[in-house]
């Protein structure tokens, strides 16, 4: 009997120590790292972290990637485009005539040179003065039209087509010369200034206040060979009046003249500055 008490009690005692070996197998294995568990979730961060794209996505991102690239050769070409439009014989005429403005400045900045030089001169300070002042009086009374004027330029004819021009072409014809370097301009017996302006009146054309008819007589002092070029640019007046059926002819000259005169008036509202 008690044998077999002992035996049990020597069973309880095994079955206790096993259970407590367990257990503590177990905290063991929980407290040590598992490297293939760790390694599977900076698996799962990476991929998370991972730049994803849907389709959309992607075709957003490839249409900025044009828009930008067009924009930029936009930008490149545009300075370029009104040039690359022009034929070879008008970038030529283009270039003359910017090499002739560079040496009609490089001209004027000589003869102010000369004139600085001479009003530095003790000697000749009032002569030079006398002759700056006589030369300034004869370039604003040509250019204000007070007086006649010759010198090298062209003769223009306009004529009207199957109907009448309108005052506008006539005065697009006097905006391109002035702009060709024009120094000095008549029609049909009018000088022409900066206040001088066409007007449409009941079929005819009227100029500064006074009626002029077909044929047009142009009459312009200036380098002619500037002049006639920028006249027969395409798109220009001369051409413009050619396609509404009217006439129009350029015939440069060494020496032409512009007899008619205009006396200036009184400003109404400007003053001198102090």
């Amino acid at each position: 009997m008690g044998n077999g008490k002992d035996r049990a009690q020597d069973e309880a005692e095994k079955t206790a120590d096993d259970v407590h070996d367990d257990v503590r197998d177990d905290v063991r294995d929980d407290a040590e790292p598992k490297p293939a568990a760790a390694a599977s979730g900076w698996k799962r961060v990476a991929q998370l972290l991972r730049p994803r794209g849907t389709r959309s996505e992607l075709l957003t991102g490839l249409l900025c990637v044009a828009l930008g690239f067009a924009l930029a050769v936009q930008v490149g070409q545009s300075t370029g485009d009104q040039l690359s439009s022009l034929r070879q014989d008008e970038l030529v005429r283009l270039l003359d005539e910017v090499t002739q403005r560079a040496d009609q400045l490089d001209a004027q900045v000589s003869d102010l040179e000369e004139i600085r030089d001479d009003l530095r001169s003790e000697d000749g300070r009032d002569q030079a003065a006398r002759d700056l002042a006589r030369q300034r009086a004869e370039q604003e009374g040509i250019l204000s039209g007070r007086l006649p004027a010759h010198g090298p330029g062209v003769q223009v004819h306009v004529a009207d087509g199957d109907r009448p021009l309108e005052a506008q072409v006539l005065f697009n014809l006097l905006e391109e010369l002035r702009n060709a370097g024009a120094e000095a301009i008549e029609v049909n017996g009018v000088r022409l200034v900066t206040t001088s302006y066409f007007v449409d009146s009941g079929g005819g054309v009227v100029l500064d206040g006074a009626a002029i008819a077909s044929p047009y007589e142009w009459t312009a002092i200036g380098n002619p060979e500037t002049i006639d070029r920028a006249l027969e640019i395409p798109g220009g007046a001369l051409p413009r009046i050619r396609e509404e059926g009217g006439e129009a002819t350029t015939t440069v000259s060494d020496q032409v003249s512009v007899d008619a005169v205009r006396i200036p008036g009184e400003p109404e509202h400007a003053e001198p500055a102090q």
